[in-house]
């Protein structure tokens, strides 16, 4: 029971990121025409008006931050009421690390929150620090409490990544979708890997023996994880895409050509 529970809460938090790599996928993807084909030639169809009426809808509300806001809510439950000691005799709670983890999300959240409400005031730049400054606790956190768990060693340096993607954001816009790969591969191996580990410290010392990881093994599964985030984010990418009505270039204005063989006649 204590090990189904434990590892149910690393595959929450592995599919809330997860979702969050798949909308920043799509957002990186997303172009917003302001002349469209569909537009022009006939009548929108049923399923066109009610995506733009969810879309108009999404706009009006800050959708990230209520997530995120959401999202920590449901992880910082799970955490104080699962299984994880309450306190450690060499190194800081389980509890009281995951939930530190939490709140940085939750306060990134609350960022996009007043962004949203408040743009004038709290810049988009503060809440990419935000979530920058999110990930690199979670990151930090995972490496300092997990010395000798070579898959959350693994995991810090992903979560590092998306923070430095984040950072870079601020100059190159491009990096939305290195944060968004990072972010796929952050909830898959959170998902996947950790949760092997965590099983493993709930078993016996023999069954740890058999069933850790070894270095070859995990340097594969990483690969392939690598592999399949790239893979989902080129999917999402070129569907978003490829779904998206394209441009109709308008046509382009005339130049009026002077001619000089004429007016040379005219001067002769």
């Amino acid at each position: 029971m204590d090990r189904n529970d434990s590892a149910l809460g690393y595959i929450l938090s592995g599919c809330i990121f997860y979702v969050f790599g798949l909308k920043w996928c799509y957002e990186y993807a997303k172009y917003w025409h302001s002349h469209r084909d569909l537009d022009h030639e006939r009548e929108p169809t049923k399923l066109v008006r009610a995506s733009r009426n969810c879309q108009k809808l999404l706009r009006r509300h800050p959708l990230e931050g209520t997530l995120k806001l959401l999202a920590t809510a449901m992880g910082l439950a799970s955490t104080l009421t699962g299984n994880l000691p309450n306190s450690v005799e060499t190194a800081p709670s389980p509890k009281v690390v995951h939930a530190t983890i939490y709140l940085f999300f939750a306060l990134s959240g609350l960022v996009d929150v007043l962004t949203f409400y408040f743009p004038h005031v709290v810049s988009d730049g503060l809440a990419k620090m935000a979530l920058a400054q999110a990930f690199f606790i979670e990151g930090f956190l995972f490496l300092w409490t997990s010395q000798s768990n070579n898959s959350a060693i693994v995991l810090a340096r992903i979560v590092w990544t998306s923070s430095f993607a984040v950072v870079l954001e601020l100059v190159w816009p491009e990096m939305k979708l290195l944060r968004a790969a990072s972010t796929l591969l952050h909830g898959s191996w959170l998902a996947h890997m950790v949760r092997t580990r965590v099983e493993c410290n709930f078993a016996t010392l023999v069954e740890c023996n058999l069933e850790s990881l070894k270095i070859e093994t995990l340097a594969l599964s990483f690969s392939w994880h690598f592999a399949a985030s790239f893979i989902v984010t080129l999917c999402v990418v070129a569907v978003t895409r490829s779904c998206a009505p394209k441009l109709r270039p308008d046509d382009p204005p005339e130049i009026p050509i002077y001619d000089y063989c004429h007016d040379v006649d005219q001067r002769v």
